[in-house]
């Protein structure tokens, strides 16, 4: 252990002559703490938010949509083959879709909705609906409709429907029960058809839970007069990412409409994206305002020390070693501040992940605040509160370096 870390370390214990701990360094380490615990936690939320939100559209979207609306599609079987044809290893799968909005009602109460007909076994090669759709069994019974139409059955008297939760709650139903949709093509609300409610759709994404339906492929070509006709595919990729450039591709070569799910909710990312530039700043200012009360409290222990700096020197300690020593007490700060912040961090994010205390509003898409733990945050704030200690702790101790031994001696005679 060098001299200077062994006085550093002295310096840091409390005693009845030492007086680094005094309030002022307890209230600095304090200080650094909440700093860092503040911008762990903010940055924890941005990128759960980001990430919970990102993940979210993924299972309710498919990874690219190709369609023509409102006049739709005639032969999507020769579509999906020229598709998997000219990107082929790109493409995980494909499924046609019917989309189109109506009202829903139930008793007296009357709400828009958006019909969305898919095929289940199909959508699984694109994006999977199971993990959010329940039961289970929902979409076996909307895939059996589909497989008794293949097989020239008659179509059910009373076709089943998947709905939004958000949705359901809204028109007080519940599964089971049933639910009457507007004849488009009617006049008055006199064209109705009765479907069932078999299951409850939840993607965690409110504009989606509180609008859209589910119902066979079959069913909603009937109910919206397409015969064999759809809207378009939805497109799943290997690698969703990847999205932006198929797509740009796909529009260069396909005669159709493009879409890929980064734009879906575009203005909802570049905001996030201007938000993290603000943030940035916000928190800036708070490791700031950390790095300035470790100045502070590295000037109060220099003021204090000038008589232990003058014996130093006598001793034949060096300017070079004297300036250590102060840079050392404050990074001790930081350190110690740092760690706490970090413990407290975790705390914060503990508590807003397992009590949910924070509900969002409905411009935020998701009903709750979502917390990520990544260490890579962990370890950059604590970095970056690190070098705001040595920074703040360089001007100090420079000038305790430059203490002349005389002056010190008839400066501060009773700090030791």
């Amino acid at each position: 252990m060098s001299v200077t870390t062994f006085i550093a370390r002295r310096y840091m214990q409390a005693g009845r002559n030492n007086r680094f701990f005094s309030w002022i360094s307890l209230l600095t380490i304090a200080g650094v703490a909440i700093g860092v615990a503040a911008m762990i936690v903010v940055w924890s939320v941005i990128n759960g938010f980001e990430t919970e939100l990102r993940r979210r559209f993924l299972e309710a979207n498919a990874h690219i949509m190709a369609y023509r609306f409102p006049n739709g599609m005639n032969n999507p079987a020769e579509w999906t083959k020229d598709i998997n044809r000219d990107f082929k290893g790109v493409v995980s799968g494909i499924s046609p879709f019917i989309h189109f909005e109506t009202m829903a009602r139930r008793e007296t109460l009357l709400h828009g909705v958006l019909i969305r007909g898919t095929d289940p076994k199909l959508r699984e090669s694109v994006q999977s609906l199971a993990s959010i759709t329940r039961p289970s069994s929902a979409l076996d019974i909307l895939q059996q409709e589909i497989i008794d139409d293949g097989a020239g059955k008659p179509a059910p008297e009373v076709p089943s429907v998947v709905v939004g939760t958000g949705l359901l709650s809204l028109l007080g139903g519940k599964v089971g029960e049933t639910v009457d949709l507007v004849d488009p093509s009617k006049e008055n609300l006199a064209g109705m058809k009765k479907f069932r409610i078999v299951g409850v759709y939840d993607s965690g994404l409110k504009h989606y839970d509180n609008k859209l339906i589910l119902m066979s492929l079959p069913a909603a070509q009937r109910f919206f007069y397409k015969n064999k006709r759809v809207t378009g595919l939805e497109i799943g990729l290997i690698k969703p990412w990847d999205s932006p450039a198929v797509a740009e591709q796909m529009s260069a070569k396909y005669s159709l409409s493009i879409k890929e799910w980064q734009s879906f909710n575009k203005p909802l990312f570049e905001a996030m994206r201007m938000e993290r530039v603000v943030i940035l700043l916000i928190t800036g200012l708070v490791a700031g305002v950390a790095g300035f009360n470790i100045l502070t409290t590295v000037f109060v222990a220099v003021s204090q020390r000038q008589r232990d700096i003058s014996i130093l020197k006598a001793l034949g300690a060096t300017n070079r070693q004297i300036l250590i020593l102060f840079i050392k007490q404050g990074i001790y700060v930081g350190v110690v501040g740092g760690l706490i912040g970090m413990v407290l961090a975790v705390g914060l994010c503990s508590l807003l992940e397992r009590y949910q205390f924070i509900d969002l509003p409905d411009l935020y898409l998701l009903a709750r605040l979502p917390v990520a733990y990544e260490w890579w945050v962990y370890i950059t704030v604590g970095a970056v509160s690190l070098a705001i200690a040595v920074l703040a702790g360089l001007f100090p101790a420079f000038m305790a370096s430059r203490v002349d031994p005389v002056e010190g001696f008839r400066g501060n005679q009773g700090a030791n």
